[in-house]
């Protein structure tokens, strides 16, 4: 699978961009705030429904522009497919397949698959358990689209039982939070068993590809922490509920589950320096590429923002070594550290103009 082409109309500061790439390495350099990120933005729009940088479709309209028009081009299985996204104020954004209209985004993912590394993902390793919650399940969400449906309504159901619990209104309130409980079991366990099992296979890669990008022998764990046993989800609820009560909300389950992650059994929250955060979350995130290879037949394109900053000259070389027979896009400041060959091509990125490099 590789990106074949990018047409953006008023996304963000590109009034009209409509480029061609290649297989391979893609660099696109040039100062801060010419348009480099926007690319990536755009790219990871159409392959799993939202950008990796702002919550609301909205912010990446052009200034003074009622919408955005996002479409790309791409080769899976030797045949050329497209996906087009319209973005528009206060309106829900539209989704085209090869032209017909997308209904949701489970009918999205599973076209482009595209796995994207940018700075912000350091916070995932070092802050927030919900950074680590929504890292896992849009990784899983690429290769169950299923697991989107599970999510949605366990996601309803905490809502509506959270709402119960905090009115003083309802009378009889264990029988309601029975009637919830007994919804949210099947979800909890379809949750449950696809996040253990997707870190399970992050454990098997992601040691192999962190040692190749940093030279070192450092361990890496990742451990799921459930705060709901999986074998004992109906049991676990029940007991809950009088303190549930108590307390106005619910006290446990996948949306307050969390990752602990450690390199040789130390937590990196705590021991990890900027720079081994980043060759950590390198080294997951092409984990997460495997993966997705592994599980779908096609490996994915990767997308990686502001890369070799705090990188060492070995760490920027292994990294390049790794990422050999893969389609990828790296923004940078400058090529220096990077050799042309025919696998690498250069773009030059300028006031939201790109032009191809030789």
């Amino acid at each position: 699978m590789f990106l074949k082409n990018i047409r953006l109309i008023h996304f963000r500061n590109y009034k009209q961009l409509n480029m061609d790439f290649y297989p391979g390495i893609n660099i696109l350099y040039g100062k801060n705030a010419q348009g480099k990120t926007n690319v990536l933005e755009a790219i990871n729009i159409c392959a799993n429904g939202k950008s990796f940088r702002v919550n609301t479709d909205s912010k990446t309209i052009m200034f003074e522009q009622g919408e955005a028009y996002i479409r790309a081009e791409f080769v899976r299985n030797g045949e050329t497919n497209y996906i087009e996204v319209l973005i528009e104020k206060e309106k829900k954004k539209g989704l085209k397949i090869n032209g017909i209209p997308a209904r949701s985004l489970k009918e999205l993912l599973g076209n482009l698959y595209v796995v994207v590394f940018s700075p912000e993902d350091i916070k995932t390793a070092k802050e927030g358990p919900s950074l680590r919650r929504g890292f896992l399940d849009g990784e899983i969400s690429k290769i169950r689209p299923s697991y989107v449906d599970a999510l949605k309504k366990y996601t309803r159901i905490i809502a509506e039982k959270n709402a119960v619990l905090r009115s003083k209104r309802v009378k009889n309130p264990e029988t309601v939070l029975e009637a919830y409980n007994d919804q949210l079991e099947s979800y909890i366990k379809i949750i449950l068993k696809n996040r253990k099992s997707y870190i399970k296979r992050l454990n098997e890669y992601v040691n192999r590809t962190h040692q190749e990008i940093s030279g070192g022998t450092e361990k890496i764990t990742i451990r799921y922490k459930e705060t709901i046993p999986e074998k004992q989800v109906r049991e676990t609820l029940q007991k809950l509920v009088k303190k549930e009560i108590a307390d106005f909300g619910c006290a446990a389950g996948p949306h307050r589950d969390d990752i602990d992650i450690m390199i040789n059994d130390k937590d990196v929250r705590i021991y990890a320096s900027q720079g081994q955060l980043r060759t950590l979350m390198l080294a997951i995130k092409t984990a997460c590429l495997r993966i997705l290879e592994e599980s779908t037949g096609e490996m994915p394109v990767l997308l990686l923002d502001d890369v070799f900053s705090e990188l060492d000259d070995t760490r920027k070389k292994n990294l390049l070594h790794v990422l050999r027979g893969i389609q990828v896009f790296i923004t940078t400041a400058g090529t220096e550290e990077i050799k042309s060959s025919e696998n690498v091509h250069k773009f030059e990125v300028s006031g939201g103009k790109i032009t191809p490099k030789t």
